[in-house]
């Protein structure tokens, strides 16, 4: 029950524990219930870290802890709160048991009760109370001298493990401990406790490492496929919207996601909503997956929801929209030629071939340049076609390239005339070749390949 009731301070009132323990609950149940107004799922942990060293010996301990548990209790190990004692793993688990869960716990506020015990007092020593006195030698902060001993109320936190009674205690799960057949113990890596950020728990930040690095290089290919209107800005068709859209959505969510990833700070809903925006967008792409089918957000079950939201996402960024083309980019290999494999038979069947070229001259004369001084033909034949001063594969230039080409600016592209002697060598070596001289000046070429659904 909460106290939003303030105490009324007035001339005369004759002051009792009873009216500043109120004011206490007063100003604490009135932040707790204004933060939970503003927002979701205010507790869990912004820090933790498992001792691995007593783990291996078969205890469980907190090296670090700080949040807030679900009734708003704020803590601070070991800074302002002392660790709870460890907790020895074998007498606690079964014979046959190979999992349990590890829980903190501490005595619930009892509002007719007692809520602190008093080690001086014999009375109240051995109470299970919310808190126990102790005492703290501090000084008068203004003059940094008069050392006076004050009696503060320590959290009597406790660790509990899977089967012990947690009655009358508030509680949140710290891990998942595993026993292997060796008879060590370790902890569940797939196991995320309550958080309040997510940089508390790797699993999660791993997840989010993941999908970043997997976007990025999504936005990376994609952006290669758009064609260009100008030096600054992309051109797509009707044949392009299918890639258009999902390198909106990857663009989108990237900066997002790779914000939260940087900063490391964030509640994990805040992720959770992000990566399932995100996977309802990537849902138009694919006819097995639904939105419906996307898991809901779980604050005291994180690791089972985030996981199946990653599993989701993973398939969903695989679908490869169809490409209508295929570009292979010419190398230098040898001084004037430039090549390329052909490594898919499927290339060379039905498929119609162009030349892109870009070099450090006007347009006009590549355009003019181009048929009458380069040579195709297949790596393997190329310099016998040169020596022998052979026709090789005949290139024509043209004016406006096939809609489902994705131009690019200061490219003029050529089409290939697929048949003859210099092309059936193309087609037996799985290569392609071109002999540039030097009256084209620093030429940068690909091989643009059509597909027959685009023709």
């Amino acid at each position: 029950m909460r106290r939003l009731q303030p105490v009324i301070w007035s001339k005369g009132t004759f002051l009792t524990p009873q009216h500043l323990q109120l004011q206490d609950r007063y100003v604490e149940n009135y932040l707790q219930f204004r933060l939970e107004s503003l927002n979701y799922q205010p507790w869990g942990f912004a820090e933790l870290r498992i001792d691995a060293e007593a783990l291996a010996a078969g205890n469980f301990a907190l090296s670090r802890a700080v949040g807030v548990m679900p009734d708003g209790l704020a803590f601070s190990m070991p800074d302002s709160d002392a660790a709870p004692p460890a907790k020895a793993l074998p007498p606690l688990f079964d014979a046959d048991q190979t999992a349990a869960g590890v829980y903190l716990a501490i005595p619930q506020y009892r509002e007719r009760g007692l809520n602190v015990a008093i080690p001086s007092v014999a009375s109240l020593d051995g109470a299970d109370t919310r808190y126990r006195a102790e005492i703290k030698p501090l000084r008068d902060e203004n003059t940094g001298l008069q050392e006076k001993p004050i009696q503060v109320a320590r959290k009597n936190f406790r660790l509990l493990v899977e089967g012990e009674s947690r009655e009358g205690s508030t509680d949140m799960q710290v891990a998942r401990v595993l026993r292997t057949p060796a008879g060590t113990y370790q902890l569940d890596p797939y196991f995320v406790p309550p958080l309040l950020d997510i940089a508390a728990n790797e699993y999660l930040m791993s997840i989010l490492r993941r999908l970043v690095e997997i976007l990025a290089a999504k936005s990376s290919i994609l952006s290669g496929l758009r064609r260009q209107r100008s030096q600054s800005l992309a051109d797509f068709t009707a044949a392009d919207i299918a890639n258009f859209w999902l390198l909106y959505t990857a663009n989108t969510f990237f900066p997002v996601l790779r914000h939260l990833h940087e900063t490391r700070h964030g509640h994990p809903e805040v992720l959770f909503h992000e990566l399932t925006a995100l996977a309802g967008a990537l849902t138009t792409f694919s006819l097995k997956i639904q939105p419906r089918d996307l898991p809901l957000y779980d604050h005291e079950n994180l690791g089972p929801c985030f996981t199946i939201l990653d599993e989701k996402l993973r398939e969903l960024l695989e679908t490869v929209v169809p490409s209508n083309f295929v570009t292979l980019p010419l190398k230098l290999v040898q001084p004037s030629i430039y090549a390329t494999t052909i490594d898919d038979d499927k290339y060379l069947i039905g498929t119609k071939m162009y030349l892109a070229v870009s070099a450090e001259m006007g347009e006009p004369e590549i355009a003019t340049k181009v048929p009458q001084l380069v040579k195709i033909c297949s790596a393997t034949q190329i310099e016998q076609l040169v020596r022998q001063a052979l026709p090789g594969v005949t290139l024509t230039h043209m004016t406006t390239a096939p809609g489902a080409i994705p131009v690019k600016l200061n490219y003029q592209y050529f089409s290939l005339n697929q048949s003859g002697v210099a092309w059936d060598s193309i087609g037996r070596a799985r290569n392609f070749a071109a002999y540039v001289p030097g009256d084209i000046k620093n030429p940068t070429m690909e091989l643009v390949i059509l597909l027959p659904q685009a023709q």
